[in-house]
């Protein structure tokens, strides 16, 4: 029996984009291949995949059965064909997805985690053009997209930065939405045969984590993310050492965050790990292209801390002594890049600079709005103000085009500036004369906080939670 939704209702319905192409994808109970039938908006000339293998397709043909051409990773459509259907072998994309994976991916039978990047032929999608997408399946069928969710279980894929390949999870598997005020995170939990994740301790782990980044702009940044949490196998990496080895974003056909966790470590090892708080932070930003990825990796690092103080696993002492260590680690770099050309060395070699030196900008300018504002604005004020403007952000952003962005939402013009200060000059900004206004005396890795400083009352604020979560 299949789970199937009115695809004749969802071809009949157009909801006022510039072009809507209507995808149904269907699987059998062994979840072997994925079959696509693709009605589409608009004529268009080929159909790609980014990174799919035209050799891989099976009974590729219109609608009315005549055979199409696929080579050189296209779908040649002909201008009056506007219906395409074949299919695809997903254990073979699956096996793809595992072997490119930092991690080795093992899960419980029945589970199939797979890339679209590799099986969903789509047109090329500008401005406001989408691509709608129905699921059927066996009944008992589970789902994880990234996609963004519209009514009656369908799903809508739009332009994205593409700045990953995000994952598609089909089987049996659990799924929990985990619900905050105007956002909810979709979960799906993947345990290994020999790691039944706990679903109270994931959802608690990932439930504070979440409230820590609403908490800076009021609403979690995206109101329906895609969250994936794989266990880590005793023996595998990460099995025994934290909670949370490894996590990261992925932006492509909507925004989904990946976690690797050991699911035999208790709750308080997964409440006290930076790692999801981090991740969930990188949302606050739209997607920075990837050779500046020291804004994005900065401002998710200074926020990692701020937020773990707010929340109380940190105090204001070791919030401050974390951020000093990590600014000092970044300086002792030998000849130095500048952030913007990071890019251009080794990742390994400078990768403090790339974590720490956007940090630094977003202390500077986090300071400097607090000071110049009297409490009123902030970096806090100013990412909300994005949020409700500009995100989720279906494009990749330059640097120089998101600081400017942050000034033309901010009274107090402090982003330029500090952009044209420090993102071409080499190491790290100096932070010496900030420190001593907020009254922080470094003492080798260990840091004294002095309550007499001009600036006390701004650093203790950073640090202090502001908004009900």
């Amino acid at each position: 029996m299949l789970r199937a939704i009115c695809f004749g209702l969802l071809l009949a319905g157009n909801v006022g984009h510039s072009t809507d192409h209507h995808y149904r994808l269907s699987l059998n109970q062994s979840l072997d291949y994925i079959s696509v039938e693709a009605h589409l908006g608009d004529a268009v000339s080929s159909l790609t995949a980014r990174n799919g293998d035209t050799d891989l397709l099976d009974s590729l043909t219109d609608c009315n059965g005549e055979r199409l051409n696929a080579r050189r990773g296209r779908i040649r459509i002909d201008a009056e064909q506007r219906c395409v259907r074949y299919n695809y072998p997903l254990r073979q994309s699956s096996r793809r997805v595992s072997q490119g994976s930092s991690q080795r991916l093992l899960f419980a039978d029945g589970v199939v985690v797979t890339s679209p990047s590799e099986w969903l032929w789509i047109p090329t999608l500008e401005g406001e053009d989408q691509v709608l997408i129905e699921v059927d399946g066996p009944e008992n069928l589970r789902f994880s997209v990234p996609w963004r969710v519209l009514d009656n279980g369908v799903f809508a894929l739009g332009p994205s930065p593409q700045s990953s390949r995000s994952n598609v999870i089909f089987g049996h598997f659990r799924e929990r939405m985990l619900r905050l005020p105007g956002t909810e995170l979709r979960v799906a939990l993947l345990d290994v045969s020999e790691n039944r994740l706990s679903e109270d301790k994931i959802l608690s782990w990932l439930d504070a984590a979440a409230r820590d980044v609403a908490g800076v702009s009021g609403k979690f940044p995206n109101p329906n993310p895609q969250i994936i949490v794989m266990a880590t196998g005793p023996g595998r990496r990460g099995g025994g050492g934290s909670a949370v080895p490894f996590g990261h974003v992925i932006r492509d056909g909507g925004e989904a965050v990946r976690f690797f966790v050991n699911g035999d470590k208790p709750l308080d090892d997964y409440l006290g790990d930076w790692t999801a708080t981090h991740e969930f932070a990188h949302l606050l930003l739209p997607y920075i292209e990837s050779k500046q990825k020291w804004i994005s990796e900065g401002f998710a690092s200074y926020y990692q801390n701020v937020l773990l103080a707010r929340r109380g696993v940190y105090s204001e002492e070791e919030a401050w002594r974390r951020l000093h260590r990590s600014f000092s680690r970044a300086r002792e770099i030998k000849n130095p890049p500048s952030p913007n050309n990071t890019a251009g060395r080794s990742f390994w070699e400078v990768r403090m600079l790339v974590y720490w030196s956007g940090a630094a900008v977003a202390l500077l300018a986090d300071a400097e709005l607090r000071e110049v504002s009297g409490g009123k604005e902030s970096l806090d004020t100013v990412l909300g103000r994005l949020r409700s403007c500009c995100l989720p952000s279906p494009r990749q952003w330059r640097g120089r085009d998101f600081f400017a962005k942050l000034d033309e939402l901010s009274t107090y013009k402090v982003f330029n500036r500090l952009y044209e200060e420090h993102a071409d000059s080499r190491g790290m900004p100096d932070l010496t004369e900030l420190f001593h206004k907020l009254g922080i005396k470094p003492a080798g890795e260990k840091v004294q906080l002095l309550e007499n400083a001009p600036l006390a009352h701004i650093r203790r604020n950073i640090m202090k939670k502001t908004r009900s979560n």
